[in-house]
């Protein structure tokens, strides 16, 4: 049986427009962005009742070459250093990318502003500095211009 917090982030995924996709065994929703997987891919969102945590990801599309991986953490510590909610992180032997929001709930209920909140963050900084990542990902622009190209706009 699925928690009521499972259930409350199935009602926000629905509010929000998209159409996720239950996972058959553990509490996980996929949300598929379609084409063309640039700047995102896809998304996962789960309520981890054990840990009592909720925890956002967006997958960035294409993965890093081992050419770009160098340059794609460089970006990344710098965005990082800059956000205050979520990061992103790179998965050094694929080259994957992803960007994760989360909120740990122990000890209160985990409610549907939380759960947007967490979703709206990440959605900010992977609008602002997603496609400034990907030119590094695909190697047209190093970290430091990329950077400096969304910097102004995460502090908004």
């Amino acid at each position: 049986m699925k928690s009521k917090e499972f259930e409350l982030l199935r009602t926000v995924l629905n509010e929000i427009g998209w159409s996720p996709e239950e996972d058959k065994e553990d509490p996980i929703f996929y949300v598929d962005f379609g084409e063309p997987h640039k700047p995102v891919s896809d998304a996962l969102a789960v309520v981890a009742a054990d840990t009592q945590r909720f925890l956002f990801y967006i997958d960035i599309g294409p993965a890093a070459s081992v050419n770009t991986r160098d340059e794609v953490v460089l970006f990344i510590a710098l965005v990082n250093w800059s956000i205050s909610i979520g990061n992103f992180e790179m998965n050094y032997e694929d080259g994957n990318v992803r960007f994760r929001s989360s909120v740990g709930f122990g000890g209160a209920e985990l409610s549907a502003s939380l759960m947007q909140n967490a979703i709206r963050s990440a959605m900010h900084v992977v609008e602002v500095c997603g496609p400034a990542l990907v030119e590094v990902i695909e190697g047209s622009k190093e970290a430091q211009d990329a950077f400096a190209h969304c910097q102004e706009k995460l502090s908004d």
